[in-house]
């Protein structure tokens, strides 16, 4: 196997874990598991990924592309597609995929809302010791997402803007939309 495909083996592998980290953030919230559904996109039921509409998750560019649709977050009752996480657990490859579709699903008015969720492990876009220090990825992030929540801290570290730091700022987030 060649180190390219190796390497994007291994890069797959860690969006995934991570991607299960959030969904377990977040399902670990009673009031979050009685009334919506997070699930990551690829492990949906046949069923419920029917409900999610083409227009919905895919973006029509010469043929249908599917969005960055880490997690979605349906009404439990409705049934009804209610947001989108993209999870990133670092920048430095991929900050601009991610910026890319937020733009698509805001030109496109997609009916739901659009969020980025990271661990933000190597703290590309927020440095504890230096919490209004802003980087590139820092500024554009949450110019095009709803919300960036950074959810590797516990309790409410930081706020600014549409930029959150800290795990209740997002199960927060996830419950107003209950």
């Amino acid at each position: 196997m060649n180190e390219r495909i190796k390497r994007q083996s291994e890069v797959s592998k860690t969006g995934s874990k991570t991607e299960e980290e959030v969904v377990q953030l977040l399902t670990t919230d009673k009031e979050i598991n009685e009334n919506l559904i997070i699930e990551r996109y690829p492990k949906l039921p046949k069923k419920l990924k029917k409900l999610i509409d083409k227009d919905l998750i895919y973006y029509k560019c010469g043929g249908y592309q599917k969005i960055d649709a880490d997690i979605c977050i349906l009404d439990r009752r409705k049934l009804k597609l209610l947001a989108v996480i993209s999870v990133k657990k670092s920048f430095r490859e991929r900050g601009a995929q991610a910026v890319y579709w937020a733009l698509k699903i805001k030109l496109e008015g997609k009916p739901f809302k659009y969020v980025l969720a990271t661990p933000d492990v190597d703290k590309e876009i927020f440095d504890p010791q230096n919490p209004t220090k802003k980087r590139k990825w820092r500024i554009i992030l949450p110019c095009e997402f709803e919300k960036v929540f950074v959810y590797s801290y516990e309790g409410k570290v930081f706020e600014e803007n549409n930029f959150y730091v800290g795990k209740d700022y997002f199960i927060e987030w996830v419950k107003s939309l209950i």
